[in-house]
């Protein structure tokens, strides 16, 4: 980050924390319970930083890492995530009521996203927040990135066996060149599976993915997964490779590999511009990802349950809204919250038509 947004972002912090520096006594339980002021139309960007906050394990590798030796000072990877290590330790440090102006990460991505396919990012204009959460992801993950060398493993012995060889290959070829703890904590594996009906020949491809998005199809939370997961269509004219002919096929989807912490983003908003408004009926309860497996799947993961730890909610309409956020305290474990510089207290997490990005995660989360 260069100095002039660096001594921005710090004094703005600090002035906004001194509210409680004399506090002889602070409740550890409001530590980080800390908004971030809108500075016009930034709500998008104010609701994906809480919920990347909800990520113990991420908030903790940021803030305890010296990333002065990735990449070189001028790229613009380095300085967002060295712009997003800076609020990240501002908002851990102060107190509610506090808030904390974000203006020296958001000129770092505007400098960042021009001349790119990203450059409306740097206007002052309403975003969605599932594709500014993408965008930082794989920006962090291009920062911190390093490269191995790829040794593919000989296929071999039984059928299962030899699924399982070629998924961890397919995983072990994208990690020779992607190698970063946003992979290891954020990126999972699908298998997609087209079957020639002619044949009956299958074809298998493996596609990552950090982001598992679900149409509001179905009366269960599970429902809405399984219509996504379990996606099942047929493909008229298939061209076989195996029986070199062109025949209907068969394509479906199961979960081959889960990070531990995982986003699901509900598809509300069309190409057509329409915001799908179907209440959600998720109710917060722990989800068990194992019927969307693929049964050779031998990932740790698919016996585990997810528990919820944060919400991006967009309330509005297609013409128009609002983003907040739902964030789940990872030391009180008290559901907060916050409307750009406002946080309130929950009861419990709330569950409506705004429901947009749940994030996800197993038990036992890392204390930040």
């Amino acid at each position: 980050m260069n100095q002039d947004a660096n001594a921005n972002a710090n004094a703005n912090a600090n002035a906004n924390a001194n509210a409680n520096a004399n506090a002889e006594q602070k409740d550890i339980t409001q530590k980080g319970v800390v908004g971030l002021q809108n500075m016009g139309n930034t709500c998008y960007c104010n609701t994906t930083l809480q919920l990347l906050r909800a990520c113990s394990e991420w908030s903790l590798y940021c803030i305890t890492n010296d990333f002065s030796a990735v990449k070189p000072d001028t790229d613009p990877n380095k300085r967002i995530l060295l712009a997003y290590q800076d609020i990240l330790k501002t908002l851990w440090s102060a107190y509610k009521p506090a808030y904390v102006r974000p203006m020296g990460f958001i000129s770092e991505v505007q400098k960042a996203v021009r001349g790119t396919v990203y450059e409306t990012f740097g206007l002052p204009m309403q975003h969605d927040s599932h594709e500014y959460l993408v965008y930082l992801l794989d920006h962090f993950h291009e920062a911190l990135k390093t490269e191995t060398v790829f040794i593919a493993k000989e296929i071999a012995g039984d059928e299962r066996t030899q699924m399982r060889l070629l998924a961890e290959n397919g995983w072990n070829k994208y990690l020779s060149k992607n190698k970063s703890e946003v992979v290891r904590l954020f990126f999972g594996m699908m298998r997609k599976t087209i079957h020639c009906t002619n044949c009956k020949n299958n074809t298998y491809q493996w596609e990552i993915f950090n982001s598992i998005k679900v149409p509001c199809d179905g009366v269960t939370f599970q429902d809405w997964i399984r219509h996504e997961v379990n996606e099942q269509s047929e493909i008229e004219g298939y061209q076989c490779d195996n029986c070199k002919g062109r025949h209907t096929a068969k394509k479906s989807s199961h979960i081959w590999k889960l990070p531990e912490n995982l986003f699901i983003t509900i598809h509300r908003f069309h190409y057509n511009g329409h915001k799908n408004m179907t209440h959600c009926p998720y109710n917060g309860t722990k989800i068990s990802f194992k019927e969307f497996f693929a049964e050779e799947s031998d990932d740790p993961m698919r016996d585990m349950e997810y528990e919820l730890q944060g919400v991006s909610d967009h309330h509005g309409s297609h013409m128009g809204g609002h983003y907040t956020a739902q964030f789940k305290h990872p030391i009180s474990k008290e559901w907060w919250w916050f409307d750009d510089e406002q946080a309130q207290k929950l009861d419990q997490p709330r569950f409506s038509s705004s429901n947009y990005i749940f994030f996800l995660r197993k038990a036992n989360p890392v204390r930040v």
